[in-house]
């Protein structure tokens, strides 16, 4: 991408304000994005676009707003609490160099104003609105909302969470899905903050796996409202998952057939990956669970995680790390990839393409 061109589109942004029948997947080839000489070098060709942008940029959500494509991420080096990324073709990506949310508003604790894992939609009212994961003051993180007029921001915090559980360990990545008639949220428990024999938890170790539930509700029109009663609609199969399901995304295939992808595993190991299970409705219990995306060195990529589905169908975008171990001179970086649903059985499994 030349540097030159996507300034300029971000520019022109910015100053455009006051503007049960189940099939597979199978993953596309794509082109490797280019970089600039004095940006980080292409990799090794494979079916990830990526990484698209030289700086951290984990937990990366996606949104189309007609033709501009944009991005947000978790709060990461200073980049603000929500950095914001954009693109015309979903394929090369540009920093906007812009904090989505510049104020977190007031329930925030004032100690951690870190903004987790948002996800951005427009509402039956025409605003754009944010799901995010914000740590109350004196309490555990919480699902939030925030209100625009335009997609970059910048987005208000309203007076209160949405959605809190201090008891289950705090509520982490939100996002919402939209199936065509009714409006929903889905998120963790993040219940392996308590501890329990999960690598990865900073509380104490206990012999047992605390729940990491992936619970939905439905919404009013304009995502601000809770409507019905939650479900939980999965959760981590112990040893097998290191006791963590999180990152929920959520597509529907047709009726009757919707898909939940997650990551399980610590964020920061190695061994975290992309997987999803089939449902028959949005709260249906998701089951015959396939992996989509694991650590592997022909790229390379490690930990690729927390994937989220654009409108499109087509186009995904996760986290993933170039080195493994996780050592401190590596980065969460967005990586793109495309995916299609063909018809067929789901048990024909997924087949993924040169990974």
């Amino acid at each position: 991408m030349k540097t030159g061109f996507a300034l300029a589109m971000v520019a022109g942004l910015t100053a455009a304000l006051p503007s049960p029948n189940y099939g597979t997947i199978e993953l596309d080839n794509v082109t490797l994005s280019q970089f600039e000489p004095s940006d980080l070098q292409p990799r090794a060709k494979g079916p990830w676009n990526g990484p698209v942008m030289d700086i951290s940029f984990p937990d990366p959500t996606l949104f189309i707003d007609g033709n501009v494509w944009w991005a947000y991420a978790t709060s990461s080096d200073g980049n603000g609490h929500i950095p914001l990324a954009v693109s015309n073709d979903g394929n090369k990506w540009t920093w906007a160099k812009m904090d989505a949310m510049p104020d977190v508003g007031p329930w925030i604790d004032s100690g951690d104003r870190g903004i987790w894992a948002p996800s951005v939609f427009k509402n039956d009212n025409g605003k754009y609105v944010m799901y995010f994961s914000g740590k109350r003051a004196g309490a555990r993180r919480c699902a939030g909302t925030a209100v625009a007029d335009y997609p970059q921001g910048p987005f208000k915090v309203t007076s209160k969470p949405l959605i809190c559980d201090d008891a289950g360990g705090g509520v982490i990545d939100p996002v919402q899905f939209y199936d065509g008639k009714n409006r929903w949220i889905l998120w963790k428990v993040d219940g392996n903050a308590l501890g329990g024999k999960t690598t990865c938890t900073g509380s104490p170790h206990t012999g047992e796996y605390k729940p990491t539930p992936i619970r939905i509700q439905r919404v009013s029109g304009d995502g601000l409202t809770l409507q019905g009663n939650p479900k939980t609609i999965l959760n981590h199969s112990g040893d097998a998952d290191d006791g963590v399901v999180e990152g929920p995304a959520m597509w529907k295939r047709k009726p009757g057939s919707y898909v939940l992808f997650f990551s399980t595993h610590c964020y920061s190991s190695d061994k975290y990956d992309i997987q999803y299970a089939w449902g028959t409705a949005p709260d249906a219990d998701f089951q015959h669970r396939k992996t989509l995306a694991t650590s592997g060195p022909n790229q390379p990529i490690y930990g690729p995680g927390h994937m989220d589905i654009a409108s499109d169908g087509t186009t995904i975008a996760f986290h993933g790390r170039d080195k493994p171990g996780n050592p401190k001179d590596t980065k969460r970086r967005m990586y793109i990839g495309k995916i299609k649903f063909p018809t067929g059985d789901y048990t024909e499994g997924i087949k993924v393409i040169n990974y």
